[in-house]
């Protein structure tokens, strides 16, 4: 079952079955990478994107997923790796979340896929974050079909926590989400009811537990023998788990958790281990469940798996999600654990401990080590930023002259500020580092400006920066509440990707082939090929052919290439646009508006 031979890719999960397509995607993360985030419309378009430097190819890929992907992250994790113009596409797909108890912390998805009438559902449910972290983690696949009717009542009563927990993350939200994506998680959670699961081989029993969602879930912990891998652990947490446990209990965690455990943890029925990050296997290219081999990964390090395997009389209970052997994971913070039952002597404590091999390395502490000043400053940080983070930052676009921002935050902004006078705090723009301000207002009337933006760099994510007294120094992203917004603002960011007139020829196929227009000639992709697409060998329609196609069609691949066009004839189009295209364009979308009965 934990086997570290196997290596799965988040991508690889995300992946729809074959013959299928995304309908709608619903993630939740603790800390949310935005470069990493964009990784995830890739996973649902991948046949499309020869190459991940491909930014046309990633941008075609988001601009599908835009309507269909949620991702809910805890507010004050969400940071910024590779910066990258294209994050700007990901402003509606991402929503900070800011519990009124606790942490925001589980770590799952919620898929669905369609082939014409048929649909198809997949949950993932791991210990890893949307981010770049090369940890050790555990990951929970399970795919789904619509139950028969004489299934539904059973089907409900499994999938109630998940239902749930997702009807609960719109009313977590920092800022409100829009009604119509509101409707399309009430809609995906109507439909989660009535899902049948595949159980992995050899389980014979799935249940699934959310806490911080409602009453509190009712487990039964109780067993001969326990097996708890957890990175972060707490005398309380390790305390409750072990209570019912009649004979020895093996943790598996980091040196650092395991030395700071107080000394009434440790007695003889309880055996320590750490990670050997030496011992670590070779990736297996050909991991289990994958659909195409995987490329090699890279090497892991460092612990960040949960699980807690229990052996019974009936068999082996095996719960894996987010949760931390921490008071907090088990009673404050929102997570997700998935119990399997299954057979002892494959998914048992002593299977597991076979399977971990070398990895797992015996260690030998007494605990009781305090942590040290800096650590106790850094955690008071983490805490203030999340704070920051959970207030309503609003930016107003300004048009008079060029284009500006005003910059503000609600009164929860300011009452966490006050309450820690000793810490510098600052702000600046997400795509400009260099535009931003020490102070911030707390209202529109005292909001910050920032003029002369770019409109390609104007952004409602805002980098926080927090800096105490002795040096310590986080940094969270936030999303603004974006006012008088512009509608070109995203054609400005697509435009600058644009740096030649094959790039620019890229973009229009994209645009044509999202509505469904098929463009089939191979040179199509060429700017000096495309007149004359049945030139040089061509065995297919291109780019001219597939405009006059797209004439009347109802979609959405003209009116948006329109608006590129546009921006581009008023910013310098000479050296994008080919020769002769002007001239074509005006003729293409003057017969689309007469087909359509559209005025002039």
């Amino acid at each position: 079952m934990l086997e570290p031979q196997t290596r799965a890719a988040l991508t690889e999960q995300l992946r729809p079955p074959p013959g299928f397509e995304l309908a709608h995607a619903v993630g939740t993360t603790f800390t949310l990478d935005l470069a990493s985030a964009l990784a995830v419309p890739l996973s649902f378009a991948s046949h499309r994107v020869a190459a991940r430097d491909d930014t046309l190819g990633v941008l075609d890929s988001i601009r599908r997923a835009a309507d269909r992907v949620d991702i809910f992250a805890q507010a004050g994790e969400i940071t910024m790796g590779t910066r990258s113009d294209l994050v700007a596409f990901l402003e509606p797909m991402v929503h900070p979340v800011a519990p009124r108890r606790g942490l925001f912390h589980p770590k799952v998805w919620f898929l669905e896929y369609r082939a014409r009438e048929a649909s198809a559902f997949r949950f993932l449910c791991s210990s890893r974050n949307l981010t770049a972290d090369r940890s050790w983690d555990v990951i929970v696949r399970l795919d789904g079909h619509p139950a028969a009717p004489g299934k539904l009542r059973d089907a409900a009563a499994i999938n109630r926590p998940l239902v749930d927990l997702l009807r609960s993350l719109a009313d977590r939200t920092v800022h409100p989400i829009p009604p119509a994506r509101r409707a399309r998680i009430d809609e995906l959670a109507a439909r989660w009811r009535g899902i049948v699961w595949d159980l992995p081989d050899p389980m014979r029993a799935v249940a699934f537990h959310a806490f911080g969602v409602g009453a509190p879930p009712e487990l039964d912990l109780h067993g001969k023998r326990a097996l708890i891998i957890s990175p972060f652990l707490s005398d309380e947490g390790v305390g409750a788990l072990r209570t019912r446990i009649r004979a020895e209990t093996h943790l598996v965690s980091r040196a650092e958790s395991l030395d700071r455990l107080g000394s009434r943890s440790f007695d003889t029925r309880l055996s320590a281990y750490v990670l050997d990050d030496a011992a670590s296997p070779p990736s297996d290219e050909s991991a289990q469940g994958a659909d195409v081999p995987l490329p090699r990964a890279e090497p892991l390090a460092g612990l960040h798996a949960k699980a807690v395997i229990l052996d019974r009389s009936d068999g082996a209970h095996v719960f894996l999600g987010s949760a931390n052997a921490t008071d907090a994971g088990w009673n404050a913070n929102v997570e997700v654990m998935v119990e399997f039952v299954g057979p002892a002597p494959r998914v048992g404590v002593e299977a597991t401990l076979r399977a971990l091999g070398d990895l797992a390395v015996p260690y030998e502490t007494t605990g009781g080590k305090e942590p040290d000043a800096r650590e106790e400053a850094e955690r008071a940080l983490e805490s203030l930023v999340r704070s920051l983070a959970s207030a309503r930052f609003s930016a107003r676009l300004l048009t008079d002259v060029g284009y500006a921002l005003r910059v503000w935050a609600d009164e929860t902004f300011a009452a966490a500020a006050v309450r820690h006078e000793d810490v510098v705090i600052t702000w600046h723009l997400l795509t400009r580092p260099d535009l931003g301000s020490a102070t911030i207002g707390y209202d529109e009337s005292t909001g910050v400006v920032i003029d002369d933006i770019p409109l390609a760099d104007i952004t409602p994510f805002l980098v926080l920066t927090a800096t105490d007294s002795g040096g310590n120094q986080r940094r969270t992203v936030v999303l603004a509440r974006l006012l008088d917004d512009v509608e070109n603002r995203r054609d400005a960011v697509i435009a600058r990707q644009l740096t030649d007139r094959a790039a620019f020829i890229r973009l229009l196929t994209l645009l044509l082939e999202l509505s469904g227009v098929s463009v089939t000639d191979g040179n199509s992709a060429d700017a000096a090929g495309f007149f004359g697409s049945t030139a040089r060998g061509g065995t297919g329609a291109g780019l001219f052919e597939a405009l006059v196609r797209a004439v009347g069609d109802d979609h959405g691949g003209l009116s948006d290439a329109r608006r590129i066009i546009d921006y581009l004839r008023e910013h310098d189009a000479d050296a994008v646009l080919p020769d002769g295209f002007d001239e074509l364009w005006s003729q293409v979308w003057a017969a689309h508006r007469l087909l359509r009965g559209e005025e002039e």
